[in-house]
């Protein structure tokens, strides 16, 4: 199949690559703005736009530099966190859009036009407290309308979404609550609406993909496992938490008693402090950067068996502009993927995945059953 998908950040764009990965059993490829795929070039990509923090005005031009033709993906926050609403006013500029907002293993389902994590509206959750920029609703088409798009309608059920494709205008918000919802919903738009942009979590857009049956097997290791985490996110701070009470290290300067102790201990997590107040684009960039050079210092100290990132900035900076061949999915949301440059697998999650327990399962059972 031929299918182009836009994420706004780099774990966002590499947990959708895996579940693609998983489900036509075959490596995607994930490239970094500016770097896209080659025009007329067949297959399956995902972008990182790289916009989860831009302005409104520049992540609609990131959205026009992308193709115009064959089947494309959005892939947005299940959250409803970044710009996708600015995104998909400028994919409406070209062509209609389907949007289904659910992540249903992660708890988080859309009903009525409201998404919901664990049966709360989203934006009264850890979403409205986002450092960097907070989501004041719940209900998609408010969004959207701040945004500028005019023609939004909610759609209840398949018989709905039926409906809307067969003279699609403007964008639909179908609510799903279970993964045979939008497995139903997104069967439905590969059907009879090509020409309609699919937008919605990695499951929504991993849904457009056939299942190809066999899924490769994750990655084991004996070598020093290092957890890197910038993301403030309360899930990801409470997994450092259980990680630190299960006697994991927490260090937040990449020293040579940090590698001593990685090397030794055999698994360890580089953090940043949680910050004071609201965090500006600066101070996110510096603390994101500093981050990957603590990297680089414990990979020349210490020969590591794998590498695991939490949270899209930290990924991003970490990775830069390396290729990246994503081989599928370890864990709900955790992708594992080849990156050029880097010699031992690694595995990536956004901050607001999983359970308190789930990083130290990941590194003390996946990583090392």
């Amino acid at each position: 199949m031929d299918l182009l998908v836009a994420a706004d950040d780099r774990t966002g764009a590499l947990e959708t690559a895996a579940v693609l990965a998983d489900r036509l059993a075959t490596p995607v490829g994930v490239f970094a703005w500016p770097t896209r795929p080659a025009p007329g070039g067949v297959g399956v990509a995902v972008v990182d736009l790289g916009s989860r923090h831009l302005s409104a005005g520049d992540a609609r031009a990131r959205i026009d530099g992308l193709p115009t033709s064959g089947r494309i993906g959005h892939k947005l926050d299940s959250t409803l966190r970044g710009n996708w609403p600015d995104e998909l006013a400028a994919w409406v500029e070209r062509r209609p859009v389907l949007l289904v907002p659910a992540l249903p293993d992660q708890g988080r389902t859309c009903v009525g036009g409201i998404v919901l994590e664990h049966g709360r509206p989203v934006h009264e959750g850890h979403a409205a407290s986002d450092v960097r920029r907070s989501v004041w609703s719940s209900r998609p088409a408010d969004l959207l309308r701040h945004a500028g798009v005019h023609d939004v309608v909610e759609l209840v059920d398949r018989p709905a979404v039926e409906t809307w494709l067969a003279a699609p205008v403007g964008v639909a918000v179908a609510d799903a609550v279970s993964d045979h919802d939008i497995e139903s919903i997104v069967s439905t738009w590969a059907g009879c609406a090509h020409e309609v942009v699919l937008a919605g979590t990695s499951a929504v857009i991993g849904a457009a993909a056939p299942d190809g049956g066999a899924t490769a097997a994750p990655p084991t290791t004996d070598g020093p496992i290092l957890v890197v985490c910038g993301s403030v996110h309360p899930t990801a701070r409470a997994q450092l938490a259980d990680a630190e009470r299960a006697g994991i290290t927490i260090a937040t300067i990449a020293d040579d008693i940090t590698a001593r102790r990685l090397g030794e201990a055999g698994e360890l997590v580089l953090a940043t402090e949680i910050p004071v107040g609201d965090v500006d684009e600066p101070l996110a960039v510096a603390a994101a950067s500093s981050l990957a050079s603590g990297v680089t210092d414990l990979r020349r100290d210490v020969e590591l068996g794998a590498l695991v990132v939490v949270g899209g900035d930290t990924a991003a900076a970490v990775f830069g502009r390396a290729a990246v061949s994503v081989r599928g999915t370890v864990a709900p949301g955790t992708a594992w993927a080849s990156v050029d440059g880097f010699d031992m697998p690694v595995i990536t999650r956004s901050g607001g995945f999983g359970s308190d327990r789930s990083l130290v399962d990941l590194v003390r059972k996946t990583l090392r059953p």
